[in-house]
């Protein structure tokens, strides 16, 4: 049995994602605790309107400048609109970016 975790955004969050200090908080409650021992941890953006860079930069950044970007093997996007995909891959790249090439889990 696969051991994976899925976060509803839009449940915990609502459809409009737009503070960054909320997914800051949200990371640390929902998704951090979980990557030490979940094979993947699925964030579901399903029913989600739209976001803004604050809060994906928060959200994805944050998880790859802690983690590093062996993280990225963990994570799954699940139901992300075209604009949310653009958002996700860009603070995907900003948190490579931070994170230096960080190889820890």
């Amino acid at each position: 049995m696969s051991n994976t975790h899925t976060v509803s955004l839009a449940e915990d969050c609502g459809s409009f994602l737009a503070d960054g200090a909320t997914a800051l908080e949200y990371r640390h409650r929902a998704i951090d605790p979980y990557l030490s021992f979940c094979e993947k941890v699925t964030l579901d953006f399903s029913g989600v309107r739209t976001a803004n860079s604050s809060f994906m930069n928060a959200l994805v950044s944050g998880l790859l400048e802690n983690h590093g970007e062996v993280v990225l093997k963990k994570l799954v996007f699940k139901g992300c609109k075209p604009a949310l995909a653009v958002l996700v891959e860009s603070a995907i790249e900003l948190g490579i970016r931070k994170s230096g090439g960080r190889i820890t889990a």
